[in-house]
């Protein structure tokens, strides 16, 4: 028997089908990037009205983090053993419930639990996005229709940043509950995907233990091993660097001089280069596979990221070079599960996306909490987006020597 046999996997779904998966879970990760990353935005209000530190902002963004991995490692193997939907479904009414909570916080602590939990849920919905997708994909064309469902994650952003530099007036509460209502929203229609994998023949007599160690080990078999590490470190990196440019551009700004509303805007630069460069890449991804497309445009990036340092006192470069930053450093990152679809097969594909996800996550809380101990310690901005370049530099090599291993592997 086959890995691919073990389930009762789609290796030829019908088209109608395909498109309407696909566009439901591109807006299920649409409110899901948007409910990540709206602290983003919200962050000079909430730090005004609470007084607080730079270094508080960097631990209430890197909560949600610190939540999304647990909840990718976690869920994504739970996904290959009762099924994506119900594992989908199940996450999205916790982040419903977690972020309308935001809403009702009353103490900073309370708003680090409610982050924190929404973070679990958050973390959890997307490696059964990926595979619901990719099972339900034309084969030849899995790669690309992942990444292009993916793009709904910066999309969910752009629409979300634009909305919350015209609701900033009323109040941060009020956009935690707006979220809230967007989250129900993608709870609603997510019953109307169809589960696309069932395994059979599971040991359910095996204790849990080795049931979770299995799973892990079964990842890196068949070549698989270095293929898998080095995407960890290129999407460590690249997550460390994204994250940071998104949480703490907006606060770099303002104190640079641009209101909060136009501070806002610096998340929507990033993230609409980040779709530009999703879609400018999935021809390229179709005909040569997505490693040494990325690693690419990812070494591109660097350049962009370095430069941004030299013009905070002109909006229009910033607003320009962060856009361009997108294109490059976003856009990369936002291929990264069609390369977690590319390297695991299906029953292993929620395993080895959630840890995958898990482990880029460790780079999304470094870069907040790093961002926030460099800012308070007064270095400039020049010297903070050169340094941001260098995981760049170090996500393009990993990403070229994951090509490598995974052609070595291919051809072995």
């Amino acid at each position: 028997m086959t890995t691919e046999t073990m389930g009762t996997p789609q290796d030829a779904p019908h088209k109608d089908i395909s498109v309407r998966v696909t566009m439901i879970c591109f807006l299920i990760v649409m409110i899901d990037g948007y409910d990540s990353l709206m602290v983003g935005y919200i962050a000079p209000l909430i730090a005004r009205g609470w007084g607080l530190h730079p270094q508080d902002i960097g631990k209430l963004f890197a909560i949600c983090y610190v939540g999304a991995i647990l909840g990718a490692i976690a869920m994504g193997p739970l996904a290959d053993r009762i099924g994506r939907r119900p594992m989908m479904i199940a996450a999205l009414a916790l982040a419903t419930v977690a972020t309308a909570l935001c809403a009702t916080a009353s103490s900073f602590e309370q708003l680090m639990l409610y982050r924190f939990i929404a973070g679990i849920a958050l973390g959890g919905a997307l490696p059964a996005v990926s595979s619901l997708t990719a099972e339900h994909a034309r084969p030849e064309k899995r790669s690309g229709t992942v990444t292009l469902m993916y793009i709904g994650y910066p999309t969910g952003a752009v629409v979300g940043g634009a909305v919350t530099a015209g609701l900033l007036h009323h109040g941060w509460p009020t956009i935690f509950m707006a979220t809230a209502v967007a989250c129900a929203f993608a709870l609603g229609i997510a019953f109307l995907l169809p589960e696309t994998y069932h395994p059979r023949g599971t040991p359910v007599h095996q204790p849990a233990l080795r049931r979770l160690t299995s799973t892990f080990t079964e990842q890196f078999a068949e070549g698989r091993l270095w293929p898998g590490l080095t995407l960890w470190l290129g999407l460590f990196c690249l997550m460390l660097l994204v994250y940071f440019l998104v949480n703490w551009s907006p606060s770099i700004l303002v104190a640079s001089g641009a209101t909060p509303g136009v501070a806002a805007l610096a998340g929507v630069a990033l993230n609409l280069g980040g779709i530009v460069g999703a879609l400018a890449l999935a021809p390229a991804i179709n005909r040569f596979g997505p490693y040494r497309p990325v690693a690419i445009l990812v070494g591109i990036g660097t350049l962009a990221v370095a430069a941004l340092g030299l013009n905070l006192h002109s909006t229009l470069a910033t607003m320009t070079l962060l856009f361009m930053a997108g294109v490059a450093v976003m856009g990369g990152q936002l291929n990264f599960p069609a390369m977690t679809v590319e390297l695991y097969p299906q029953h292993v594909r929620g395993a080895g996306s959630g840890w995958t996800v898990g482990m880029g996550r460790i780079g999304s809380i470094v870069g907040p909490l790093l961002g926030g101990v460099l800012i308070g310690a007064g270095l400039g901005s020049g010297s903070l987006f050169l340094f941001a370049a260098i995981p760049a530099l170090v996500a393009c090599g990993a990403l070229f020597l994951a090509s490598r291993r995974r052609e070595h592997g291919a051809s072995a």
